[in-house]
């Protein structure tokens, strides 16, 4: 009798746990698109994402001429039509900042920094960066990472609106560090492996993400901190370099794969052009082949 009284009084809370989960998060405990625990549900991703990227806006210095609005964001969708998550709405974004860095957050929107726009010298390089963003996106790698970091109460605060600390601290995570959430070795290897996949589909040389990361790796050698920012959100080894380098090894020879377009370079110019690729001019300019530059 004694277990009796126990079990009903436990079963009564299990009970109200599971009801106003359900009514919280809309009944998505559980295994979530993408593979792997999720408490927030797709719909509630994209509400969430919204709202982040319009704080963002409010708060970030964004470049918001046209044609570089209109390139950023046809280079993603060309990316994201390789994707499961095509039919959805996706969202590119230039910061203006010194930073080498790129981020996502929930929602399809994907933030790139000038100051890693002026470090590509291909358009296979920026889409190789990209299409790593991309794949965190797709994985649903930010709400995975927060539905651990967050639990039910802070998580329930965010995905439903509410004005509360945790959103605030989530909010001054991304405009101060530049991230969301800091992802585990197998969610950036997974990034990693799924980006150059979709970079291939795309019609890029995948190759591109690997001449990136090893001019990054590089650049820390010859100028160790300067990108600490990007190597704290994005832990680079040489065990990554050629994880990606053996991927791209297994896939099917296409003559197709561009490495470069002169409107990337239109792009960078117009950038530069403008006064909003961070960088000394005449280092920046030097970047982009003459017959671009302005």
């Amino acid at each position: 009798m004694q277990v009796a009284r126990s079990i009903q009084p436990l079963s009564r809370y299990l009970i109200t746990f599971l009801v106003i989960t359900s009514a919280l998060l809309g009944g998505c405990v559980g295994l979530q698109p993408g593979g792997g625990f999720n408490l927030v549900s797709m719909q509630q991703e994209w509400q969430l994402g919204n709202r982040l990227s319009q704080d963002i806006a409010r708060k970030a210095d964004l470049v918001t001429n046209p044609a570089s609005v209109s390139y950023i964001n046809q280079l993603g969708q060309r990316i994201v039509q390789q994707t499961e998550f095509r039919n959805l709405p996706w969202r590119f974004h230039i910061i203006q900042g010194r930073e080498i860095n790129a981020f996502n957050i929930p929602g399809g929107h994907v933030y790139v920094y000038t100051g890693l726009i002026n470090e590509t010298s291909t358009e296979s390089e920026l889409a190789g960066v990209m299409a790593h963003e991309i794949a965190h996106g797709v994985e649903r790698h930010a709400t995975k990472a927060l539905s651990t970091q967050y639990g039910l109460k802070r998580l329930g605060s965010l995905v439903l609106g509410q004005n509360s600390p945790a959103y605030e601290r989530l909010l001054a995570q991304i405009l101060g560090a530049g991230y969301l959430a800091k992802y585990s070795r197998d969610a950036e290897r997974e990034a990693d492996r799924l980006g150059a996949y979709y970079v291939y589909q795309a019609g890029f040389d995948p190759n591109g993400m690997v001449t990136f990361f090893q001019k990054l790796l590089a650049e820390e050698d010859r100028k160790p901190g300067l990108l600490d920012t990007f190597f704290s959100t994005h832990p680079l080894t040489q065990e990554r370099i050629r994880n990606i380098s053996y991927e791209i090894s297994r896939f099917p020879p296409r003559p197709d794969l561009t490495t470069d377009e002169p409107q990337f370079h239109a792009f960078k110019n117009n950038l530069v052009g403008r006064g909003e690729l961070y960088g000394e001019q005449e280092r920046v300019r030097e970047r982009i082949p003459r017959r671009y530059r302005y």
